[in-house]
C-alpha cells in the first residue's frame, strides 16, 4: 500500500482486529509448556475425527498453540521463510525459496500498487521478499499473535511498514470487506485450515473480478496407498508433526479450487522439478553442508534436542522446549520418508483465476 492508503487501510482494521484479537485471545497465550500440553491434547482429539463443528472449533486453536511451540525453532533452522522449494542442482535451500517466491509474483503478474493477500504468512519473509522484489502492497493473514508481531518487526527493520500489513485473523472468517484484494497467494499454509472449502470461499470473497491466486500446498500424491499401512503410518506422522491433519490428495485439492468458484489455469507438482540429486526434503537429510543448515539436518536436530532439553533442565529454556525439539524431529523424519517414497509434496502449485 502507499503511504496514502495506509491510514484508510489501518482505520479499517480498528474493527476487524477486535474481531480477531477475540479469536486470538481464545486461541493463545499462556507459557510454552501450557501450549505444548495445548497441542498435544487437542491434537488427539482433533486426529481423524469427522465431527465438523469440532474440528472447526479446535483446528485453529490447535495450529495456534503448535506454532507458539514452534516458531523459535523455525526461525532458528529456516530463516524467514518457512517453506520448502524445488531446487536445482547446487541451489542451497534459501536461494531455492526465494527463486520460488520469486516465481509466484511472477505467476502473478505483481506490481506497484497491486494489493496482495498473503494467506498464512508466517513470520514474513516471503511477504517481505515479494514487496521488495515488486513494489505490490502486500497484507499478511495470520491467526497466530506471535508470528505476527515477528512480521511487523521485519516489515519495520526491512523499510516497508507503508508496503507491508499484518493482519490477526482466522482465514475463516477474515474482517475485510469482499473484493479487496487484486491477488492472493499461499506457501504450504491451506493445509493447516480446519475447513478447505471455507477457505478458498473466504478466498473468493475477498478476491477482485478477475483477480488470481498462486497457491502452493501440501498433497498426498498419486501413489499414496490409502490401503498401505505403511503409507497411513507416514501420513499420520507428518500430519501430527506439522499440524496438517486430513491433508488432501492432489485430485482433491485441485477439484476444491475448482469448487470455489475459481478457474484453474494450471497446475503442477513443483517437486518433481527438482534436480534429482537434490530433492525437496535435501535440507531435511544431511546432505547440505553449510553453517545454515546445521539445525535442519538430522545430526543438527539431535544435537539442538539434547541441548534444548539440557537447557531446560537447568531452567534456561522454557519447559516443554526439549519435547517440542524432539516433535520436529520426528515431523522432519516423517517428510523424508514420504518424501523418498514419492508419496507426499509441499509444493503442488495451483494457479486460478476469478471468472
Amino acid at each position: 500500500m502507499t503511504p496514502a492508503t495506509e491510514p484508510a487501510l489501518r482505520e479499517n482494521h480498528r474493527p476487524e482486529e477486535t474481531r480477531s484479537r477475540r479469536f486470538v485471545e481464545a486461541n493463545s497465550g499462556g507459557s510454552l509448556r501450557e501450549a505444548l500440553d495445548d497441542f498435544l491434547a487437542l491434537r488427539e482429539l482433533g486426529v481423524g475425527t469427522r465431527d465438523g463443528d469440532r474440528v472447526l472449533r479446535d483446528q485453529p486453536r490447535i495450529v495456534s498453540r503448535f506454532y507458539d511451540v514452534v516458531t523459535r525453532f523455525y526461525e532458528y533452522g529456516w530463516g524467514q521463510s518457512f517453506h520448502f522449494a524445488p531446487r536445482r542442482s547446487g541451489e542451497g535451500l534459501h536461494a531455492a525459496q526465494r527463486r520460488q517466491e520469486a516465481g509466484v509474483a511472477g505467476i502473478l503478474d505483481l506490481g506497484p500498487g497491486t494489493k496482495v493477500a498473503d494467506i498464512g504468512c508466517g513470520v514474513g519473509g516471503p511477504a517481505i521478499n515479494i514487496a521488495q522484489a515488486t513494489g505490490a502492497s502486500i497484507t499478511g493473514l495470520n491467526y497466530n499473535a506471535y508470528q505476527i508481531a515477528r512480521c511487523r518487526r521485519a516489515a519495520r527493520r526491512a523499510g516497508l511498514e507503508g508496503t507491508c500489513d499484518f493482519l490477526l485473523a482466522n482465514y475463516l472468517d477474515v474482517p475485510l470487506a469482499n473484493d479487496c484484494f487484486d491477488a492472493a497467494y499461499s506457501f504450504e499454509a491451506i493445509c493447516h485450515a480446519p475447513d478447505r472449502d471455507r477457505c478458498l470461499d473466504e478466498l473468493w470473497r475477498l478476491l477482485r473480478q478477475g483477480g488470481q491466486v498462486a497457491l502452493t500446498e501440501w498433497c498426498l500424491t498419486d501413489l499414496f496407498d490409502g490401503n498401505d499401512p505403511v503409507h497411513r503410518d507416514i501420513r499420520r506422522r507428518v500430519e501430527f508433526g506439522n499440524a496438517t491433519p486430513n491433508l488432501p490428495t492432489i485430485s482433491q485439492f485441485v477439484a476444491a479450487v475448482g469448487k470455489a468458484g475459481f478457474e484453474v489455469l494450471s497446475s503442477r507438482d513443483q517437486a518433481l522439478e527438482s534436480d534429482p540429486d537434490s530433492p525437496w526434503y535435501r535440507s531435511l537429510q544431511g546432505r547440505d553442508f553449510s553453517l545454515a543448515s546445521l539445525a535442519r539436518i538430522p545430526a543438527g536436530r539431535w544435537f539442538t534436542a539434547r541441548v534444548t532439553a539440557l537447557l531446560e533442565r537447568l531452567h534456561v529454556a522454557p519447559a516443554g522446549a526439549g519435547e517440542a525439539a524432539l516433535i520436529l524431529n520426528g515431523a522432519a523424519d516423517a517428510l523424508v520418508e514420504a518424501g523418498k517414497a514419492g508419496i507426499f509434496t509441499p509444493c503442488y502449485l495451483v494457479h486460478a483465476r476469478k471468472p
